[in-house]
């Protein structure tokens, strides 16, 4: 497994990873709806590239 910045991942790999487990890349909090492909955050890869986890970085 490796920890990548999401800007090291495509963006086309971040969409489909988000539409494959939640159907869309938006998440909608009380604060209003996120693009979830452009936050700040970091990814798990593992060997074969996939991505298996994502966590955004809220300041």
């Amino acid at each position: 497994m490796k920890v990548c910045s999401i800007k090291d991942i495509p963006k086309n790999k971040l969409i489909d990873f988000f539409e494959l487990r939640w159907g869309s890349p938006e998440m909608v909090v009380s604060s209003g709806v996120y693009d979830c492909s452009t936050l700040d955050g970091f990814t798990v890869v593992n060997e074969e590239a996939e991505i298996i986890g994502f966590n955004y970085l809220h300041a």
